[in-house]
């Protein structure tokens, strides 16, 4: 089975938690889940959007959110490919 999906990271707790509530008040189907071993961030926390919503990214960055980066990942059986879509 293949799962795909978007994730963003954030360098503090703070700004996941301001992006988290943000996001979720404007309608977005999202979720906090732990950072990616894979991916290194300075918060333990990311945040899992469906592939579609590729204008998040924009949308926090127009209100002053902060965050680190934005990945797109595959995950097949116990593969995972992970590809940095911005910052």
């Amino acid at each position: 089975m293949i799962e795909e999906y978007n994730l963003l990271v954030f360098n503090s707790t703070h700004h996941s938690l301001q992006a988290e509530k943000f996001l979720k008040a404007n309608g977005y189907k999202i979720m906090m889940i732990p950072i990616l071993p894979e991916i290194s961030a300075d918060c333990g926390m990311a945040i899992k959007t469906e592939v579609k919503d590729t204008e998040i990214t924009s949308l926090l960055e127009d209100n002053k959110i902060e965050f680190a980066a934005f990945y797109h990942v595959i995950k097949e059986g116990l593969e995972k490919r992970i590809k940095k879509i911005s910052k």
